[in-house]
């Protein structure tokens, strides 16, 4: 079905701009809502449910290498009840993509194109996004490598532009309230960490001899790097009124002035923004495409594309009516939703591969005790065969 690949360094950015690129939108906001000067403690809590779930996925993998999510859930579970949440996954990563698309197109329209209509941002979006899946994996994969080294750089100097504006000691007092609002902060970067266990629907595509675990842990690495970064951003720029704002650390690049001619900056932060977030939409799209086609069983993924594009437009409008909504939801049902989708049944199929296995090996060390080896028995029926 995918006959490109992808190698570990790229999948490491892959991944870190599949859960990044909105990441540095709304987080400062809600975090300073809940855990307002502590709010960059929030991100260390969260990032644990990342390295969780990734671990969880590439132990999967190494069980079953060359196969996705979707085809392990119907090896595991059975044609039926394997099918059947296989269509939960994929139901839950088409609203996943709808949330994400709407968050773009908030943000587009809402900072720049005020006057556009969000439809055409978002058709446009996904339409762009549909040629380049119908590419391949190698597309999404070469791109995000080129992408995420400047969107990272953007990450680091904006806070060194901010430096003569900056005030370390909103830091202060730490953990003033103690750890209950921090936690509360943390329900956000708790949910979008959990994203990295979509990497089981990619891994099979993934060539190359390097560490998966070190490339792997260190897209959770860098995920973590950039959210406590914006929040220290946002924090000693605005202090606890970043609260007040929809995009802070987009408001904050807009005092950006160095030597009264390096101004403006927010035109280039738009720029990679969108270079970013078109990454991160194409991917959870790609997944959801790929997905699809292999519990359909079809022997090409891309009649599917366009197809699944106009259900992500439609996701797109019909999940969330406004911003403050999306924020609602992201605060209560969102949460545990992508707890029970994410984290929950990877480790149900991890428990089922590992006991697999163990039953696998129980079996084979009983037969080797019996008779002769299953290599040998092979080797001997081919000479007496001969």
């Amino acid at each position: 079905m995918e006959r490109g690949r992808i190698t570990w360094p790229q999948l490491s950015m892959l991944l870190y701009l599949m859960v990044g690129a909105t990441s540095v939108l709304a987080l400062p906001t809600i975090s300073a809502q809940f855990a307002r000067h502590d709010m960059w403690i929030s991100p260390f809590i969260g990032s644990l449910t990342g390295f969780f779930t990734l671990a969880v996925v590439l132990k999967l993998h190494s069980y079953y290498p060359d196969l996705t999510m979707v085809q392990q859930a119907e090896l595991l579970l059975g044609r039926w009840l394997g099918g059947a949440a296989n269509v939960i996954v994929l139901l839950f990563i088409w609203h996943g993509t709808g949330l994400i698309t709407r968050e773009y197109g908030e943000f587009i329209v809402g900072s720049v194109l005020i006057r556009t209509p969000q439809p055409v941002v978002v058709v446009c979006f996904i339409f762009i996004c549909a040629v380049a899946i119908r590419g391949g994996i190698e597309v999404i994969g070469r791109f995000s490598m080129l992408i995420a080294p400047v969107f990272l750089g953007f990450i680091v100097v904006v806070p060194l532009m901010l430096i003569p504006n900056l005030d370390v000691m909103q830091t202060f007092p730490v953990l003033e309230h103690g750890w209950k609002p921090v936690w509360k902060g943390s329900i956000l970067p708790l949910t979008w960490f959990m994203e990295f266990a979509l990497a089981g629907l990619i891994l099979p595509f993934v060539k190359g001899n390097r560490s998966k675990w070190k490339w792997g842990m260190s897209a959770v690495a860098l995920m973590l790097f950039t959210m406590v970064v914006t929040n220290l951003t946002c924090l000693w720029f605005f202090g606890t009124l970043s609260s007040m704002f929809t995009f802070p650390i987009f408001a904050a690049s807009r005092y950006i002035s160095l030597g009264d001619f390096f101004e403006h900056m927010e035109a280039i932060i738009m720029v990679l923004w969108v270079l970013s977030g078109f990454v991160q939409v194409i991917t959870w799209y790609y997944i959801l495409v790929i997905g699809t086609a292999q519990w359909l069983k079809l022997e090409d993924y891309r009649p599917i594309v366009f197809p699944i594009g106009l259900l992500m437009v439609i996701m797109t409008f019909w999940i969330t009516d406004n911003m403050p909504d999306m924020i609602d939801l992201f605060m209560t049902t969102e949460p545990l939703l992508s707890a029970t989708v994410q984290v929950v049944y990877p480790a149900l199929l991890l428990a089922l591969a590992w006991l697999r296995q163990k039953g696998k090996g129980k079996r084979e060390g009983r037969s080797g005790g019996n008779g002769p080896k299953p290599e040998r028995r092979a080797a001997a029926a081919g000479v007496k065969g001969r």
